[in-house]
């Protein structure tokens, strides 16, 4: 029993004096470049994460050139300034001001702004609008990272709006409340479903609806 004990200090006794191993340069080199790969994935990914816990969402799902096109002819003889809703990366908004300032287009847009949650996606869509700039004058279109439901609708002559299934009937009674008597809608992938759309184009995946305030009566 004693020589067991004796055993047991030793091993103590050795436990204390030991010292953790000390990374050489190339270790401390790989741990740095770790932490920092991690540091840089989790800054890219939160963004696009974090609109899955809110109790509403608009998931980015870049438009196809075919929805572009759909909303571009609802958008025809219309004039004034335009919002898109959950504007991800500003695509949807870029086509509409090249069409404007085309020499044959039947859009007269004076101003048009994008409102996301996502920060990377507005500040891309923002060096977008810089890349652009000798092509869509730069002080017609803006970006703002903003709820949408805490954007004041009032201000515009056209919105559109990428929705989900569940967003709809509560952006009616926002549209409703805040739109312009000569106001238009223009939903993409989900309708209004209680509204009457003026025009609808397109098919599938890439049909989109457009309503006016008379389509809530």
């Amino acid at each position: 029993m004693k020589e067991e004990c004796k055993e047991c200090e030793e091993i103590h006794r050795q436990g204390l004096q030991s010292q953790p191993p000390k990374l050489t340069s190339a270790g401390k080199t790989v741990l740095a470049v770790g932490a920092g790969a991690a540091a840089l994935i989790y800054g890219l990914t939160v963004p696009f994460l974090l609109p899955g816990f809110r109790k509403i969402c608009l998931p980015y799902v870049p438009a196809t050139e075919q929805q572009i096109t759909n909303v571009i002819r609802c958008l025809r003889g219309r004039s004034g300034s335009i919002v898109d809703l959950g504007s991800g990366d500003g695509r949807i908004l870029f086509s509409i001001m090249k069409q404007n300032v085309s020499k044959d287009s039947s859009l007269n847009i004076s101003t048009a702004d994008g409102v996301e949650l996502n920060s990377w996606l507005v500040w891309y869509s923002k060096f977008t609008k810089w890349r652009l700039r000798n092509v869509i004058p730069r002080q017609s279109m803006n970006f703002y990272k903003r709820d949408i439901f805490k954007t004041d609708l009032k201000y515009y002559d056209n919105i559109v709006v990428f929705g989900v299934e569940s967003l709809m009937v509560e952006l009616e009674q926002k549209f409703k409340t805040e739109l312009k008597n000569d106001g238009l809608i223009i939903a993409c992938r989900f309708p209004l479903p209680n509204w009457k759309p003026v025009m609808e184009e397109g098919e599938g995946i890439d049909k989109v609806w457009s309503y006016d305030i008379f389509s809530s009566k």
